[in-house]
């Protein structure tokens, strides 16, 4: 090998190191300076002008103490170094003459070693080549902590190739927009050991670990990274309080944002140029918003800022073209330059009461802008607010925007001012709106008061002038409609010295009253209890009466089964409908059932009720029966003997008793004997014998 190359290679190595805390360290870092550097020549390592080293660095010194200021060399995968060398010669050195020859002697050199602790601003910004960031530190083998400590503003703004940074333990301060637009960003790593910096989900963060703070900052997210929807990863969900300048700028896949109720700051350009970004959820604790936050988002459509955020910053929503809706806070006072310059999708706009500015082309090429509601408050208007638009401006008369409009050939209509106040002295505003000519305006959301209904002084509607209103309080009371039988309750609010309607509730069949006199004027709390009355037997149903089970349900008392048949409280009724065991011969079909606290009239036989039994002998149909259905008693052979109580049968259905003891004697009373008999013949008994009960 070329004693020479070989010379410079090794001089690469020791002059451009990093002094890592193992010699294994140290030799993985020269080594990679050494490579950034070689291209086949003899290289010298050392600086020879004090700017530049072999590697391709250019740097400054102060003391013993480097800082890289750029990068002109081509390695993909790049380590900072931690030392650099610079062989300086000495101008003492002379021609030694004499007896020798008068040779001349070469002269001494000086070598000195500056440590690398920082990164200046722009230092690799825009460099297109760079894939991979090593930034080195820690205790070298003598004890001594090295390594870099800062990494100054946008030091690697916009390099496009970046994916892979990996910061030292020892750095400390990491400038604005350092990682800014780096998009393809996918890894960033913090050394164990860092006590300002760390990464969670590949983001980097910086944090206080100040007693009783833990306070984070999100630095830079990662733009490689593809997930659609951001949110704050649980460990710091509940400390995160800033987005630093530029963290989000140029994700090209977020489409939602959702920040915490801790962040209280947005940084400049926060989520400039993320062109997929649709929604983002601000936090109602937020106080500042940055410059530019929203620059470039095309894609996003609607936004609402929070009560603190008081000042929309120069260039906000620049340039969002689908921005149609946005939500402002009656707390802000200024909309400042461009702040909404090239939002082609808006519309109308409703500059909030308390607005004092509207900066230079805040509005300027927003061209579907057909409205604009500018307050008297507006004192102050930009020049070019409205370059572009054919905007209708709803100003008040003789107010600044009336004047701006006039002087700029703007359409304008007619508006007057309406406040809403808390008292009638007018001294405590809530709010004030521009209502067009003839419209209503919109009264503002006022915090409820326990135990109060609040409304306003005065119309709002069809306003022909400027209004003021103030809040009107007026106790209420709460009276309670109860009933149980139907388990229903309704609370009715009512004014203080008012009288209360009750609600109007029905049940088939009832008349409803309350149990307290309704038209005493309320002055307390209180509760009514309903009384449902029954039409027919006047019988009321007091607070503790039971509600019948609903029509279909299956009950069975001894040896009878029953379905309930109606569930009308004042007459709940069942129906007959079998046995639970079928080899009996007496049944009783009673006049009433009890179930469940009611009683229910048992008014009919079901069809095949007994039908084909082979058992029963004796049956006794109790006074309350009103009918016989179809087969009732069909083809019950041993049926030989039947009493018919019920002086109300109506009915006996086809083939009822068909088939049942050839010499089967049935019983009533004598007033309905011929009726029965008539009956009998139709329900299948050829020759009824029919006797006096």
């Amino acid at each position: 090998m070329n004693k020479k190359i070989w010379a410079a290679a090794l001089a690469a190595a020791v002059t451009v190191s990093s002094a890592a805390m193992l010699p294994y360290e140290d030799m993985r870092f020269a080594m990679a300076a050494a490579q950034s550097s070689s291209s086949g020549s003899e290289v010298e390592d050392t600086s020879t002008d004090g700017r530049t080293t072999a590697g391709g660095f250019s740097f400054s010194v102060s003391g013993k103490e480097a800082t890289i200021t750029g990068y002109t060399g081509t390695v993909k995968d790049l380590a900072i170094p931690t030392k650099i060398k610079f062989t300086q010669e000495n101008t003492s050195g002379g021609n030694t003459g004499g007896n020798t020859g008068g040779s001349t002697q070469k002269p001494e050199t000086t070598e000195i070693e500056y440590s690398v602790v920082a990164i200046a601003d722009n230092a690799f910004s825009g460099n297109l080549g760079i894939q991979k960031v090593t930034m080195s530190g820690g205790t070298d083998k003598d004890g001594k902590v090295f390594g870099l400590r800062t990494i100054g503003e946008r030091a690697f703004f916009a390099c496009h190739d970046l994916a892979t940074v990996e910061i030292a333990s020892t750095t400390t301060s990491i400038g604005k927009n350092a990682f800014t637009d780096c998009v393809a960003l996918n890894s960033m790593k913090v050394a164990d050991g860092n006590t300002r910096y760390k990464t969670l989900d590949n983001a980097l963060y910086y944090y206080t670990s100040t007693p009783g703070t833990g306070e984070y900052t999100l630095i830079q997210y990662p733009l490689a990274n593809s997930a659609k929807e951001y949110k704050v990863p649980d460990a710091v969900s509940f400390t995160l309080t800033e987005v630093q300048d530029g963290a989000f700028w140029g994700s090209p896949f977020l489409e939602n944002i959702v920040l915490p109720a801790t962040v209280k700051k947005v940084g400049n350009n926060a989520f400039t140029e993320c062109k997929n970004l649709k929604t983002v959820s601000l936090p109602a604790g937020l106080t500042a918003l940055g410059e530019e936050a929203f620059k470039g988002d095309s894609a996003l459509a609607e936004i609402t800022l929070p009560d603190g955020i008081t000042m929309v910053q120069p260039g906000t929503f620049q340039g969002c073209e689908a921005l149609k809706k946005v939500n402002l806070s009656n707390e802000l006072k200024i909309i400042g330059n461009r702040a909404f310059q090239g939002c082609k999708s808006l519309e109308t706009f409703d500059v909030p009461g308390d607005v004092t500015t509207l900066g230079d082309q805040a509005f300027a090429q927003c061209e579907a802008l057909r409205q604009i509601t500018i307050p008297m408050r507006t004192t102050s208007i930009g020049g070019g607010v409205f370059t572009d638009t054919k905007v209708t401006v709803l100003c008040h008369n003789g107010s600044q925007a009336s004047v701006y409009a006039a002087a700029n050939g703007l359409t304008t209509e007619r508006t007057y001012t309406v406040s809403f106040y808390t008292n009638s002295t007018y001294t405590n505003l809530i709010d004030s709106q521009e209502v067009v000519e003839g419209k209503d305006a919109v009264p503002p959301k006022v915090a409820e008061r326990d135990g109060y209904r609040m409304s306003w002084s005065g119309s709002y509607a069809a306003v022909k002038g400027d209004i003021r209103v103030y809040q009107v309080w007026v106790k209420q009371f709460d009276v309670t409609f109860t009933d149980s039988f139907n388990e229903k309750t309704e609370v009715v609010k009512v004014d203080e010295g008012k009288t209360v309607v009750p609600p109007a509730w029905t049940m088939p069949g009832y008349t409803l009253t309350w149990d307290k006199d309704l038209t005493d004027l309320v002055t307390e709390n209180f509760t009514v209890r309903a009384i449902w009355r029954n039409n027919n037997t006047g019988v009321t149903l007091g607070a503790n009466a039971v509600k019948p089970a609903e029509k279909g349900t299956e009950i069975t008392k001894g040896n009878n089964k029953y379905k309930v048949s109606s569930s009308n409280p004042g007459n709940p009724t069942v129906k007959f409908v079998g046995l639970e065991n079928a080899d009996v011969s007496n049944v009783t079909i009673p006049e009433t059932v009890s179930y469940g606290g009611v009683s229910y009239r048992v008014t009919l036989i079901s069809a095949n009720a007994l039908k084909d039994n082979t058992s029963v002998a004796n049956v006794i149909v109790s006074k309350n029966v009103k009918s016989i259905c179809a087969k009732a008693f069909n083809n019950c052979k041993r049926l030989k003997k039947v009493k018919l109580k019920s002086k109300v049968i109506s009915k006996m259905n086809n083939k009822a008793f068909a088939d049942i003891h050839p010499k089967a004697v049935f019983y009533t009373y004598n007033s309905q004997i011929s009726k029965y008999t008539g009956m009998l013949k139709n329900a299948g008994v050829k020759k009824p014998d029919v006797k006096r009960l």
